[in-house]
This record gives structure tokens, sequence and C-alpha cells, in this order.
């Protein structure tokens, strides 16, 4: 295998993305952006679509470190949800070409569903977790499932993010416009009232 092919595939198929949606790219697009042998591409994966699913799991592990802090708790919850969804919005932004392509393909292919679908809940069931810890220490009032408001949050954001990255709606054509919105939404959401106030 050739060193730096994998990366180099990486690469030139998100370029690309940003220039046209995936069902407009090749295979042979993404070997001649990459400057790579036919060989070499298939060495590394067997389709475009397996590329664009790296590529998501690797900005996924991005985000996971960017909502560390709202993840760990901590004495300053709603501080920790502003920071969390500024770095969330940021890595999401650098990939926004990726990330939109995920968001309208994951329903038309069962591998991106299906990595999508584990992406979000593992960011659901981390919130289930804060919400659960707060209800216990008293920082949150009694409410739904926390499993189920946890789903109902993280899917919210991920079409909210979508729509951001497309532009157009109205109040939400700028993503970093949408983190104060969704950082109100989430502090209502666990806490109920913000904590601020």
């Amino acid at each position: 295998m050739t060193p730096g092919a994998r990366e180099a595939i990486l690469a030139a198929t998100e370029r690309l993305l940003r220039e046209r949606r995936l069902s407009e790219l090749s295979v042979g697009d993404i070997i001649a952006a990459a400057a790579i042998s036919r060989t070499s591409f298939y060495a590394h994966f067997p389709s475009k679509t397996a590329v664009v699913a790296e590529a998501l799991q690797r900005v996924a592990d991005e985000v996971v470190v960017a909502v560390e802090p709202f993840l760990d708790g901590g004495d300053d919850p709603e501080t920790a949800i502003r920071i969390s969804l500024e770095r969330w919005v940021e890595v999401c932004t650098l990939h926004g070409a990726l990330m939109r392509t995920v968001s309208e393909e994951w329903p038309h292919d069962a591998r991106l569903r299906e990595l999508w679908s584990e992406i979000l809940a593992t960011f659901a069931a981390g919130t289930a977790r804060v919400i659960r810890a707060a209800r216990a220490g008293g920082l949150a009032p009694p409410g739904a499932d926390p499993d189920a408001l946890a789903s109902c949050l993280m899917w919210g954001y991920e079409r909210v993010l979508h729509v951001a990255l497309v532009g157009g709606a109205l109040g939400l054509d700028d993503p970093a416009g949408i983190v104060e919105p969704l950082a109100q939404m989430m502090v209502a959401g666990v806490f109920g009232d913000p904590i601020s106030g």
C-alpha cells in the first residue's frame, strides 16, 4: 500500500464534496483528485461510501473531545454547555461538506445510517447521564425519560446543524449563530431554567 494514500483519499473526498453531491462523485474522481492509482484506492476502501464513513468516524472522534466539558459535568454546567457547543460547531463547520453529505445521505445508505445512528446514540447516552446526574443532585427537575429527552436533543441538534450548514433558513444562515440558541435549548431541556438565573 502506498504510504499516505489513505490520507490523500480522505482529503480529496472532502475537497470534492465541497463542489458536488456524493451521488455526483465517482471513485474515478477521487482517484484523480488524490493522485493515486485505482489499485491503491481499492487497497484501502471498497467504495466511495466507505471513504465517507471513515471520514465521518474521524470527525466524530474530534467531536467527542470537543464536548468533553459538557459530558464531564463540573461546577458550572451552563458554561460547559456553551464551550462544548462552540467547539462542536467549530469542528462541524471545518468539515461542513462532509457533515452535510452524511446528513443528506444516511437515510439512503445502510452503512452511513448505521454509523450515524451509532454516533448520535453515543452522544445521547452521554447526555442522558448528565440529565440523570443533574436530577439526582437537585440541579434539574424531574421530567421526561432521560434517554428520550437526550435523543430528542441530539437529533434536534443534528437537524439544526444541517440546516445551518446548508444555509438559507430564517435565523439559521450562520453555523456560529446557532451556538446560543442551542445552548438555551440544552440548559432549558436539562435544567428547566438558566442556571445563572
